[in-house]
């Protein structure tokens, strides 16, 4: 008779061999997670001050509408600021009916044209017209993940200066700008704020209906274009400022992995896990620290790396899928975290596998570029601690990028 060590062994192994054989159909898993997009300069926190003036058409700069543009991690301010960000908006310009013919034919086996069709239809392009110009500070980083030679500048400004040529030449300033330019700091950057709207009739047979048409909805149209670029340009201001110096909010859509063989015994904690990860990660914020998130992670952490251990000395088809998703949803969950050392190692285990190497060389060269970042910003973390009350406001960001390889 059997001893009970023994029915134990056998029932254990029993187990063991199905689950390594057990079918392994591994599916995307998509989370939202919300933390900074850092931007292209580098400036201390302590100058973050900025003004903000609009000028050109009244029609179009309102005091709302300085509201509406927001520098994330900055103070707007009146004066005494380290950038100066002036806006002119030139104003909308309807433009002129542009009548235009379409003809279509129509051949027989031989290709001979046996009849043709005249279609008529009139289009209008409107236009809003303006310019961004930020003057300040411009400390971008480079390739090496490093501030721009500075020195290269100061050889150019020299050269123009000693340039005979040049002297009576403003080289800071290309004169397409109507606006209010006096600024005591140096140019950094132009951005063109012109706009085309479109409206076109339909097809028809004759110019007249073309005409009818077009007599019909062309005031409307044109207002609507107006009113249209009105109420964007805040908004290409703001991306536009916010992609050189704003430390944003930012929504990614991360992928992660799941188990999708239901018969499979790890299926159940392995969804768990996965819906786990969904909802705790929905709970961070860019000006949240992630200690509360990283602690409320630590059982999915163990439970994914505990995966990764129990299947690593078998190599079947089925058990390197199963422990290749473990070590990817691992990588993900550092990588927000920012802990990008832990994400390195995690992309190494995956190439030492010699399954899905391409992941780990993945991981290992996003978590680098995120550090390199991080460190030119002076940075731990893509979360900030708010200096103000702009700051404090609840806002996910925008979905800006999708994130997996």
């Amino acid at each position: 008779m059997p001893t009970i060590r023994y029915v134990i062994f056998i029932v254990s192994f029993l187990y063991g061999s199905v689950a390594y054989n057990q079918k392994v159909d591994i599916d995307n898993f998509w989370v939202y997670i919300s933390c900074l997009d850092l931007p292209v300069n580098y400036v201390a926190a302590e100058d973050r001050a900025f003004t903000i003036k609009l000028s050109g058409d009244p029609s179009f700069i309102a005091r709302d509408k300085i509201e509406l543009i927001n520098l994330y991690g900055w103070s707007k301010v009146d004066k005494k600021s380290s950038m100066d960000v002036k806006v002119n908006i030139a104003g909308f310009f309807a433009g002129s009916p542009n009548p235009s013919k379409r003809v279509e034919e129509k051949k027989d086996k031989d290709g001979k044209v046996i009849s043709k069709t005249t279609y008529h239809r009139i289009s209008l392009n409107n236009t809003g017209r303006g310019d961004i110009r930020i003057f300040g500070p411009k400390d971008e980083m480079n390739k090496t993940g490093k501030a721009k030679d500075e020195k290269k500048i100061v050889k150019k400004q020299k050269e123009e200066a000693a340039n005979p040529f040049l002297k009576n030449v403003d080289t800071k300033d290309d004169g397409s700008y109507s606006g209010d330019i006096n600024s005591d700091k140096a140019l950094a950057y132009t951005e063109n704020l012109d706009y085309t709207f479109t409206y076109q009739t339909r097809e028809y047979l004759t110019a007249d209906e073309a005409q009818k048409e077009y007599a019909a909805n062309a005031q409307i149209q044109i207002k609507n274009h107006e009113n249209q670029y009105r109420n964007d340009f805040p908004g290409r201001v703001t991306r536009f400022i916010n992609h050189h110096y704003g430390y944003k909010p930012a929504k990614y859509n991360v992928k992660f992995k799941r188990l999708d063989s239901e018969d499979h015994p790890e299926f159940d904690m392995f969804d768990n896990a996965t819906k786990a990860l969904k909802t705790i990660f929905a709970k961070m914020r860019y000006n949240r620290p992630a200690t509360q998130i990283e602690k409320d992670l630590m059982p999915v952490i163990e439970y994914f790396e505990g995966i990764a251990k129990k299947y690593s000395s078998v190599n079947s088809k089925h058990t390197k899928n199963l422990r290749g998703a473990a070590y990817y949803n691992l990588a993900r969950i550092y990588q927000y975290l920012d802990k990008h050392d832990r994400v390195i190692e995690i992309g190494q285990a995956i190439i030492s596998t010699g399954h899905d190497e391409d992941e780990g060389e993945d991981f290992i060269k996003e978590s680098q570029e995120i550090k390199r970042k991080l460190d030119f910003h002076q940075m731990k973390s893509r979360h900030i601690s708010p200096q103000n009350k702009d700051q404090e406001q609840e806002d996910e960001g925008e979905i800006i990028a999708e994130s997996g390889n």
